[in-house]
């Protein structure tokens, strides 16, 4: 079952994190210090089928709020099937749907109601009702001929098996004396609705009973596991005992990952023996070099009479792991663990918490390239706050992770929605980190040099709007740094321009231009004739459903609303050009004749 969202409510500081939407693959929780990304895997943990919420998730401030998960997962129709086949239930249609489940300190679960209609089972809530109907008019009749005996009263519709019971003692009690009763009709009607009311507990019980053994298969069978790396301190080992091997979970793992095989190793057969440790470290390495790229090493394992050892082996010889850096530990342990985690065929779901902190920049690449592969076999969601695991090109895997005064920890799905800058600044960092790669595409050699990293970003996208495919926009690092950006293009034979917004920033950037680096006027252009900047490119409309995504209420310029807002805007442009990539934007006739003026009168430039 995949995993589509979930909600933790009454979990150490979370009082209600709202709805977390994952990705198919890879989702990441980013968030500063503090900002409760930890509880929040730890919460998932605690979803466990074999384990109990933990006592220390019990809010401090509220003891008598209990911890709540809940999980929509998606489960295909076969499985579906499989599933009512196995409690001995007949259903036809079995369609993919999406089934809710909660978990409630300690260890109760339940499906939703919303859930137990799209499984086509019968809706309890409409039997409960026909219950209450019954009761209330069996209870009518009795209230004009009490001396028949037998009382319903203190009654619980929600405890069934008792109320059951309490409809059986009070039908052997009244029974024996309905001839009390004078009226034939009521007296037939009091005997119908026990009888109806008798059916609708059977019924709600039966109900229930399908229900349970359903839920107890998806825990017994489906229901993936949460496995949550949030240390190594049991750092991998330079050596262990032979009589070990069997019950030693690092072995284990590379049982799962390689071709390691015990029986081999403590074979009698010397020669079987020596090609199975040359073909195993082959295979290992062959595997653990795609992602560890920071230097030239190997991992070796060797064993004798009593022990098998582990080695890293850099520059021809051999070290233990522990000799070797934290970082290193910590990656070749992440390795093997998350490598075995998604391999092993049960259903599992991987957590890390805070992966790379031993590690530096490009190494933290590597682990996202070994998070790639795993995510192939297995959900993965990891909490980080380094902006060198944010991958500029795939915002939409970001969850933003922050601490409120009113719901504690809460999680955000649009990244662009939270104007906290602590919180957003390792997304911007990342995509500052896109933008300091260099001058790309000199295959173009027309190059306009732009003012900001957003006009940067919605100019690619109206690019491609048009289809436009003889222009290169190049970031210039502010009004200031343009002239350097573009004297280095023209010494490398590229024509340039200089686009700047119609604003004070134009007239600055012109008078420098011109008297400082001698460029002419006819080489400098502003993105709109009138007064405003690249987000006046488009309608109103548009610019409310593609970059701020959502219809909020103003009526002046776009511009104007977002210098007034404080929106940050590097990041509603990265977004869009993302929105674009994935087709999900559609402009309107008026915004696609500005971008068509805009780019026809930049090209007009250069011919």
């Amino acid at each position: 079952m995949k995993i589509l969202k979930f909600r933790i409510k009454n979990f150490r500081s979370i009082i209600d994190s709202g709805d977390c939407y994952l990705t198919d693959n890879v989702t990441v929780l980013a968030g500063k210090n503090e900002s409760g990304k930890t509880s929040i895997l730890e919460a998932l943990v605690d979803f466990d089928t074999d384990k109990n919420i933990r006592k220390e998730a019990i809010p401090i401030k509220s003891p008598d709020s209990l911890p709540e998960i809940s999980i929509i997962f998606e489960i295909e129709g076969e499985n579906l099937k499989d599933i009512f086949n196995e409690i001995g239930v007949d259903k036809e249609n079995h369609d993919n749907i999406e089934l809710e489940i909660t978990k409630l300190f300690p260890d109760k679960y339940s499906i939703s109601e919303t859930s137990l209609k799209k499984l086509n089972l019968e809706d309890d809530i409409s039997i409960k009702n026909e219950i209450e109907k019954n009761l209330n008019r069996i209870r009518k009749i009795h209230d004009k001929h009490p001396s028949i005996g037998g009382n319903l009263t203190d009654i619980n519709i929600d405890d069934v098996q008792s109320l059951q019971t309490s409809v059986l003692q009070f039908k052997k009690a009244t029974t024996p004396n309905l001839n009390q009763i004078e009226s034939e009709t009521e007296k037939s009607d009091f005997s119908t609705y026990i009888t109806d009311l008798s059916k609708n507990l059977a019924q709600l019980i039966k109900l229930q009973n399908i229900e349970t053994d359903f839920l107890n298969v998806l825990k017994e069978k489906w229901i993936p596991y949460f496995i949550l790396f949030n240390s190594f301190d049991d750092i991998f080992p330079n050596k262990i005992l032979f009589s070990d091997l069997e019950t030693n979970e690092w072995i284990n793992d590379l049982s799962i990952i390689s071709d390691l095989d015990i029986s081999k190793i403590k074979g009698t057969e010397d020669r079987s023996k020596h090609k199975h440790k040359k073909d195993l470290n082959i295979s290992i390495n062959n595997d653990y070099e795609k992602f560890w790229t920071q230097d030239i090493s190997n991992l070796s394992i060797d064993w004798d009479s009593e022990h098998l050892y582990f080695w890293i082996e850099e520059d021809g010889y051999p070290y233990e792991p522990s000799l070797r850096s934290k970082g290193r530990q910590w990656h070749l342990a992440f390795y093997i663990k998350v490598s075995a985690r998604a391999k092993e065929d049960i259903p599992n779901i991987i957590l890390i918490d805070e992966p790379g902190l031993f590690l530096h920049a490009k190494a933290q690449r590597d682990i996202l390239e070994k998070l790639e592969d795993s995510a192939k076999e297995a959900q993965v969601i990891f909490s980080t706050h380094s902006p060198y695991l944010l991958e500029w090109d795939k915002l939409n895997r970001i969850r933003l992770v922050h601490r409120t005064t009113q719901s504690g920890t809460v999680i955000e799905n649009k990244i662009h929605a939270l104007a906290d800058k602590e919180t957003l600044t390792p997304i911007l960092t990342a995509i500052g980190l896109e933008l300091n790669l260099g001058i790309t595409h000199l295959d173009k050699i027309n190059n306009v040099i732009v003012e900001g990293q957003s006009d940067l970003f919605y100019l690619e996208s109206f690019k491609r709007i048009s289809e436009v495919n003889d222009l290169n926009f190049v970031f210039g690092g502010g009004s200031g740094n343009m002239p350097f950006v573009g004297t280095i293009l023209h010494g490398w034979g590229c024509k340039v321009i200089y686009l700047y917004d119609n604003d004070k920033g134009k007239k600055d950037g012109e008078k420098n231009l011109t008297k400082n680096w001698f460029v002419s006027k006819d080489l400098i252009l502003s993105v709109l004739d009138i007064d405003g900047t690249i987000e006046d490119v488009f309608s109103l409309e548009d610019f409310k459903k593609y970059v701020l995504k959502d219809d909020r209420k103003y009526a002046c310029k776009n511009s104007e609303y977002i210098k007034k807002s404080k929106e940050d805007k590097v990041l509603l442009s990265r977004l869009f050009l993302q929105s674009f990539e994935a087709g999900e934007v559609n402009l309107s006739g008026q915004s696609k004749e500005n971008v068509k003026k805009l780019l026809k009168r930049i090209g007009d430039k250069f011919t």
